[in-house]
């Protein structure tokens, strides 16, 4: 199980979503992040994934983390492992504006006009508790398309 991590940038009654461009989850809106380098901490991670994925500077110290997400493939082969736990923050100041990456292309969504057609299964699960304040940990194991939802748990955090 690898560490990753989500950032979710919002400002008054919008988030900030990115289309994923290439890669795992290619063609889904979703937050900003990916891999925990060796060198760095999570925190560290989330707010250079997020500057390397739209642009915008984070101080890390004004993350708050809001979830856990731990995600399990058991159809996926164990040399492509996709099985991670997902540090999850929500950031409400930074600097400079969202622009478009190799990877990535920002836009601001109303909170309650989300995609959820066009994000990850999950996010229709655990998104709109995040964004009622909510904190928690959530265990999804998805199905053999690698899209379906098998069984999920929710607690607080």
């Amino acid at each position: 199980m690898r560490n990753a991590t989500l950032l979710l940038v919002i400002k008054e009654d919008k988030i900030l979503l990115g289309m994923k461009k290439r890669g795992f989850g290619e063609g889904k809106w979703n937050g900003f992040g990916g891999k925990v380098n060796t060198d760095e901490s999570i925190e560290e991670a989330a707010a250079r994934e997020m500057e390397e994925e739209a642009g915008i500077i984070i101080d890390k110290n004004k993350m708050e983390k809001c979830a856990e997400l731990n995600f399990t493939f058991p159809f996926v082969p164990k040399e492509k492992a996709f099985d991670q736990l997902v540090h999850v923050f929500v950031v409400k100041e930074w600097e400079g504006e969202p622009k478009e990456s190799e990877e990535m292309l920002p836009k601001w969504f109303l909170k309650n006009e989300l995609p959820y057609e066009s994000m990850w299964n999950d996010d229709a699960i655990w998104l709109p508790k995040i964004l009622n304040g909510e904190k928690l940990k959530a265990d999804f194991v998805f199905d053999k398309d690698n899209e379906t939802i098998a069984k999920h748990t929710l607690s607080e955090f």
